[in-house]
């Protein structure tokens, strides 16, 4: 399962065990009882592939709640209810007070922009920084070099409002700065000074890149998906709502990862919070595929909706409390789709199956023809893996797959890169701590693979790698959380791995620092969040919170900053660094923005976006 906290997860459902015996001794909140009154009989998590669960309402912003009881789906629910009781049940559902602004008048720009849009301005857009999903940001766009690395200072630090974690990166156009936060906020930033031009709330937490174009009248758009996989088209000028289009078919669907952008289509990643989901006993587990859609970037429209797992679930016997089970289901897709121009094809990394039997499609790279949305081939990189959060803990195991799985996902995009020969291949690292190098000419023959760690169920290689086109840059977490040990004998070591694209050999390697971690809660000595290159430079975060640059040539160390400190910040929230996570930093413009905070998985919690740069002479 990648980008969900099994402990922060595990704990909310022992947490709701506790609420459920005490309910009777503590007193509900206005919110709550209007809730169980109203709703909760159909939101319950039994009522699998109907209704939306709580857990999944939680995600929504407390105005998405609100806008759905006053003129959206609950409108006749919402009808008997006062204003304040619809404020009352959002604020009770999501934990987050309402309000119509979540920033100071002094974050915003005291002037106007002058900036006209323009698709050449664009230097850095989506997860990978490419279609091809590298991570690798050229001299031009980069706009600095190697040996002003170690002379880069903070020049501003941007704070996100109640925020424990940073996952989206930014877009760069320009001066500009888009990219969202967990409650679903859009921010348009100045790169300069870190103050707003503009916000923009969706329904839901936005975990993915912001990506920008023009339609066919020059209007300039930007494109983006929120947690409940609604897509959004939305003017950048007038700040309005083109289009919206919610794309999951399923209750629990949700989006993880970055959609991709190329001609006049929008490729959409879909995953399933049922994973989670599962950890209830009485739920129905499990009935959701993940998948990849294709809409029409101009009006929305679903092109083609490719589910990973081909056939629909059935039955599939009861578990211990008597609860039907179905299957097959599963195989998520949690991160930005690859896109293969000269092949016509779009690849991704899914996830592990929810029940049993398993398929062929889970813990798998898929090709996926762009024209058909129909799989070209898949290459499987563990069977019989199926997991959900009931196989975490002692209690409630009742939908645990029997064996369970290892859990060992494909969390990363994969990248599509040509080597020094001339030849493309496909290079995709595993949450085992496998690096695998594919074929696509040959339906994803393996050209070789190598192992750089133990692997676990949070990485292994977690969120990504990047690729120069002379080495593949893998991040290797090697976290603790192990629920079936497949490699007993093989010992941790996370770090950072430099592989040749040729022979998959191991050429240098960075240790994760351990000290750093000696004094402080939370912290691990370890790389997860995907890296970015440079000519001549590889930046990685690490779970200590330091953000670090090393020679692509042998992995010396140039730059060191530790994020973990408090901000004063341009926003005027305040802000503290946390553990780095998630996606890579963005180069560009001679600017390096660094996402600090991500408590989701134990670590250090944070809520900001640092922004670096060499300092006028």
């Amino acid at each position: 399962m990648h980008n969900i906290s099994r402990i922060f997860v595990l704990a909310v459902l022992l947490l709701g065990l506790v609420t459920t015996a005490q309910a009777g001794c503590a007193q509900q909140s206005e919110g709550e009882v209007i809730f169980g009154e109203s709703c909760a009989e159909c939101h319950s998590s039994a009522q699998s592939g109907r209704t939306p669960s709580v857990f999944s309402l939680s995600s929504l912003s407390p105005r998405a709640i609100v806008s759905a009881l006053e003129d959206g789906v609950m409108q006749s629910e919402g009808a008997t209810l006062s204003r304040d009781q619809r404020i009352m049940v959002a604020e009770a559902l999501t934990s987050r007070t309402y309000s119509e602004t979540t920033l100071p008048e002094t974050a915003f720009c005291s002037e106007q922009s002058t900036q006209v849009f323009e698709a050449e301005s664009v230097s850095w857009m989506g997860f990978g920084g490419n279609i091809e999903g590298t991570g690798f940001q050229p001299d031009d766009r980069a706009g600095l070099t190697v040996s002003e690395i170690p002379s880069l200072e903070l020049l501003w630090a941007f704070a996100f409002p109640d925020a424990s974690e940073v996952r989206t990166k930014p877009t760069i156009v320009g001066e500009l700065a888009l990219f969202g936060d967990q409650f679903g906020v859009v921010y348009a930033v100045d790169t300069n000074t870190g103050c707003v031009r503009w916000i923009f709330e969706a329904d839901a937490g936005i975990r993915g890149a912001i990506l920008v174009d023009t339609d066919d009248n020059g209007r300039p758009l930007a494109y983006f998906v929120d947690f409940r996989t609604n897509a959004y088209a939305l003017d950048i000028d007038a700040g309005i709502v083109v289009w919206k289009e919610r794309v999951g078919w399923h209750p629990e669907s949700n989006n993880t990862g970055s959609p991709t952008l190329y001609g006049n289509r929008l490729f959409i990643p879909i995953s399933s919070m049922e994973v989670v989901m599962g950890g209830d006993p009485s739920y129905e587990c499990c009935t959701s595929s993940g998948a990849v859609a294709a809409l029409d970037k101009r009006t929305g429209e679903l092109l083609w909706y490719h589910r990973v797992i081909p056939g629909y679930p059935e039955e599939a016997g009861l578990n211990a409390l008597g609860t039907q089970l179905w299957a097959p289901s599963g195989a998520p897709v949690w991160s930005s789709p690859t896109i293969d121009l000269s092949r016509g094809r779009v690849y991704v990394g899914t996830g592990e199956n929810y029940t049993r039997p398993t398929t062929a499609t889970s813990d798998a790279i898929i090709a996926i023809e762009m024209a058909t949305g129909e799989i070209a081939w898949s290459f499987q990189g563990t069977e019989s893996d199926a997991f959900t959060m009931a196989c975490t803990g002692f209690l409630n195991r009742q939908n645990c797959p029997a064996p369970p799985g290892p859990d060992l996902d494909f969390g990363m995009a994969p990248i599509l890169v040509t080597r020094e020969d001339g030849r493309d291949i496909l290079v995709v690292g595993q949450k085992s701590g496998m690096v695998w190098a594919l074929n696509p000419d040959a339906d994803g023959d393996v050209l070789w693979s190598t192992r750089v760690g133990k692997g676990s169920a949070l990485g292994g290689i977690h969120w990504g790698m990047a690729s120069d086109g002379h080495f593949a840059y893998a991040a290797n977490a090697d976290r603790d959380a192990v629920v079936v040990d497949v490699h007993p004998d093989q010992e941790a070591a996370p770090g950072l791995y430099a592989l040749d694209l040729m022979t998959g050999e191991i050429v240098w390697s960075a240790p994760a620092p351990r000290d750093t971690c000696e004094e402080r809660q939370g912290c691990y000595p370890a790389n997860s969040a995907a890296p970015t290159v440079i000519p001549g430079a590889v930046f990685a975060g690490g779970l200590d919170g330091h953000i670090r640059a090393y020679s692509t040539s042998d992995g010396q160390m140039l730059w060191d900053f530790d994020t973990v400190q408090e901000f004063e910040t341009s926003n005027g929230i305040r802000g503290k660094g946390g553990s780095i996570d998630g996606p890579g930093p963005v180069i560009a413009n001679g600017l390096v923005f660094v996402n600090s905070g991500y408590g989701q998985f134990g670590q250090i919690p944070g809520n900001l976006l640092l922004v670096f740069g060499v300092p006028d002479n």
